[in-house]
């Protein structure tokens, strides 16, 4: 059987995508490539998906570990529910947008999602596309987006029970039931607690700065819930939301008022994250609208033995209206209106402003015919602080023959000041303009009957930079503030290629990522030129097992380039045994080899792990 490029798109690097899932491909519909459903072989810009039946064979515990293993990604983390950066194409954190549900979450203070306390209870798929979608979702979508979808798939019935142990005392335990309440509404709920005792984090350094030789573990208790009702076959209404509440101990280092690099013994950070959108369809024949509104919030408190509690809080509201036409069974028009307000506070003292929204518009058109797919997109967005920012986008995609696929993307994206870059309390700089990127890439797919294999290549270049620098720059000991100061160029390969034999399957994977500060010519901290992946999945009658290997080059710890940290191999063992329909057992060794290596330079990072869960399903 010759498979689709759907194959390639969204049979992603984790060791569990199979060639079953790969051969069901052409039936994938996806959200967030363009804000409505199509199917995914017409989108341009490479995306994955990673399923439910996806992150259960992983066995991975959070969601940098599930990100760990797609192209492009790099995870800097130094355990489970400890903070955690996601690098996308070399771009920082703050540059890759993240979504619940196709609504926008995150700090709005830190300018960046928490990664590390983002639950992936009741996780039904993850939608993960790279490049540029500002001209669609607005601030944050340099480096791609990221749609956590947890929609209760209408159809199906479920009820099942997980729990698990592991080393450093890991627990973890979950309810997870939906389906129909009556012919016309349908009901979700899923609830999960896991944390452990913790592993050494930090390293000692200097005699100066010696951290005390304790184990810093986390607990996190997460509640997702889903309530929709279908008024009658065009119209649906929906309530979806979701709470998060973490704590997570941890050292913490910082500088005294004589400029000292001291400890702060037991320090903790207290996470509390929830959103609750209630969505409003509407489809009748070659129409769609959707009306959705939502809350959510992003709540931080770090405390320690020496100093008061340090609180931050951020609430966004959201309200949006999307719509689609299919003028012709060629083009769609798309676009949409959109408002946000976010309100801040912090226990430092007392922003400039707490308060701020942004009003936005876009349009989108696509175009699928024969063997072409296009697709264009613009928008703008006006914000009370910053000001204006427009944004483009256009993609095209050409298939030679049914194995052969040559598609390409250009566009531009932004990146907000964040409420600590403006107005943080003595240290904002209110007249920060917005950071500013344009980028391109082009990538070539190939799908045969047992090989799938895809190379893309893509530059990006981020202007206006934000970083601290003097107020005055021939006085360096003077006053700092944020700055657009710096300019950063990104380009680089991603590539993948994937053997199907039987019921063994082979995907190695390898990225090379050039991200530097074009300033200095020195490569940005904590990204790896070099990063390969080998992945091994095979079944056998009831079993079920993977190998997983990720080789990360040496990447440094300081802008200068001086303090180097080392390459280093991973190897994860899982192993799942389905003992009857109802009832799977599964198994997963961590850092098999038991590797030794830091992502950095002053944290440590886990070693040898096990893992042992099981679900019942009634």
């Amino acid at each position: 059987m010759n498979k689709s490029f759907l194959a390639i798109a969204v049979a992603s690097l984790l060791p569990h995508a199979s060639l079953s899932y790969a051969q069901q491909a052409d039936e994938t519909v996806v959200v967030t490539a363009n804000r409505f459903e199509q199917n995914v072989k017409d989108v341009t810009s490479p995306i994955t998906i990673v399923t439910k039946q996806d992150l259960e064979r992983s066995q991975v515990k959070s969601l940098p570990e599930a990100l760990r293993a797609l192209p492009g990604v790099q995870v800097n983390n130094v355990g489970f529910g400890q903070y955690s950066s996601v690098y996308v194409r070399g771009n920082s954190s703050r540059h890759l947008l993240v979504l619940v549900n196709g609504v926008r979450i995150g700090s709005s203070t830190a300018g960046e999602a928490n990664f590390s306390q983002i639950p992936l209870t009741g996780v039904e798929r993850i939608e993960f596309i790279r490049g540029a979608r500002a001209a669609l979702y607005g601030s944050d979508a340099i480096s791609g987006v990221i749609n956590i979808v947890t929609d209760y798939q209408a159809g199906g019935r479920i009820a099942e029970v997980t729990g698990g142990v592991g080393s450093h005392g890991y627990y973890e335990s979950g309810v997870n039931v939906a389906g129909s309440i009556s012919d016309s509404t349908w009901g979700k709920f899923s609830v999960s607690a896991n944390g452990d005792n913790g592993a050494v984090s930090a390293r000692s350094s200097t005699e100066t700065t010696p951290f005390e030789d304790d184990k810093d573990g986390y607990d996190k208790v997460s509640v997702v819930a889903e309530l929709g009702h279908e008024v009658n076959d065009s119209f649906q209404l929906s309530v979806q939301g979701f709470y998060h509440r973490g704590n997570s101990e941890y050292d913490k280092t910082a500088w005294d008022e004589n400029y000292v690099n001291v400890i702060y013994p037991n320090a903790e950070s207290e996470s509390t994250l929830y959103n609750v959108a209630g969505k409003a369809k509407y489809t009748k024949g070659n129409y769609f609208s959707e009306l959705s509104l939502a809350f959510n919030g992003d709540k931080g408190i770090d405390s320690n033995d020496v100093e008061d509690d340090s609180k931050f809080e951020s609430e966004r509201v959201v309200a949006t209206w999307l719509h689609s036409y299919h003028l012709t069974q060629a083009l769609t028009l798309a676009g949409g209106l959109e408002w946000n307000q976010e309100e801040v506070s912090t226990s430092e003292g007392t922003y400039i402003q707490e308060s701020r929204d942004n009003k936005a518009l876009f349009l989108t058109a696509n175009y699928v015919v024969d063997r072409w797919s296009s697709e264009a997109s613009v928008r703008t967005d006006d914000n009370e602080s910053y000001g204006t920012s427009n944004t483009w986008q256009l993609g095209t995609a050409y298939s030679f023959t049914q194995s052969l696929k040559l598609a390409a993307n250009v566009g531009t994206g932004f990146k907000a000041p964040t409420f600590n870059d403006l107005y943080y309390p003595d240290s904002g700089n209110p007249d920060l303009e917005a950071e500013e990127s344009f980028g391109y890439e082009l990538g070539l797919y190939g799908a045969h009957d047992s090989i799938d294999w895809q190379v893309t290549g893509y530059k990006s270049e981020i202007d206006q930079l934000i970083a601290w620098a003097p107020v005055d720059p021939n006085n360096p000991a003077g006053d700092w503030i944020p700055s657009n100061v710096n300019k950063a160029t990104m380009e680089g390969i991603e590539s993948s290629i994937t053997f199907y034999v039987d019921s063994l399957s082979n995907t190695f994977g390898y990225d090379y990522v050039d991200a530097q500060d074009d300033a200095t010519g020195k490569q940005l901290i904590r990204r790896s030129k070099h990063v390969a992946r080998w992945n091994i999945g095979y079944e056998l009658n009831a079993w079920q097992f993977d190998v997983t290997t990720l080789y990360r080059g040496k990447s440094y710890e300081d802008a200068e380039n001086t303090i180097e940290l080392d390459a280093y191999t991973l190897v994860d063992l899982s192993a799942t045994y389905a003992v009857s329909q109802q009832f799977t057992i599964r198994g997963r060794v961590h850092n098999a080899f038991d590797e030794e290596y830091t992502t950095q330079e002053t944290y440590n990072t886990m070693g040898r792990s096990y893992y042992l869960n099981a679900t019942y399903q009634f």
